[in-house]
């Protein structure tokens, strides 16, 4: 399958190593990284490595890996001993649902309870600070330290 990317995609730059990001995982088709805005802590996207803009696009393996890597972020969250109760996983699927990059990703998100009236004002708010990135870049650069420590079936998984 040919690697398709376009640089005007934020998720592509970051793939191509063209711009930064705090990657908690990588194979050979998708990445785990934390959100720079993330609407709790621990806010992971999992993306496709190959430019795909919508969710139908996706060939069914590749979708149920994104699925599955889905899946071992929310185990490597409860695993690094954060404050994790649920999750949402979430996928805004075109311009219209809120999709602000037209790349495919799936948002997990952490929720603990008692949450819920906070991660609406977040989700809302969410891209408006853009004062001290270089900052939050290290709190996330940190925090994807440890989340990859617990990545169930990685090296370097504890578990």
């Amino acid at each position: 399958m040919r690697i398709m990317t376009t640089t005007d995609c934020i998720f592509c730059r970051i793939l191509n190593g063209d711009a930064p990001a705090s990657v908690v995982y990588r194979d050979e088709r998708a990445v785990v990284l934390l959100d720079l805005f993330p609407v709790r802590e621990a806010h992971c996207l999992v993306i496709p490595v190959a430019h795909h803009a919508l969710l139908e696009e996706l060939e069914p393996d590749l979708a149920a890996h994104l699925f599955e890597l889905a899946r071992r972020t929310i185990r490597a969250q409860k695993r690094a001993g954060l404050d994790v109760k649920a999750h949402n996983v979430v996928v805004n699927d075109g311009r219209e649902a809120n999709q602000h990059v037209p790349h495919v990703h799936l948002h997990v998100i952490p929720r603990r309870g008692g949450d819920t009236l906070a991660t609406a004002l977040t989700w809302g708010t969410r891209m408006m600070n853009v004062f001290g990135l270089s900052k939050r870049r290290h709190r996330l650069d940190r925090l994807a330290g440890l989340l990859a420590e617990h990545f169930p079936g990685t090296e370097s998984s504890r578990y």
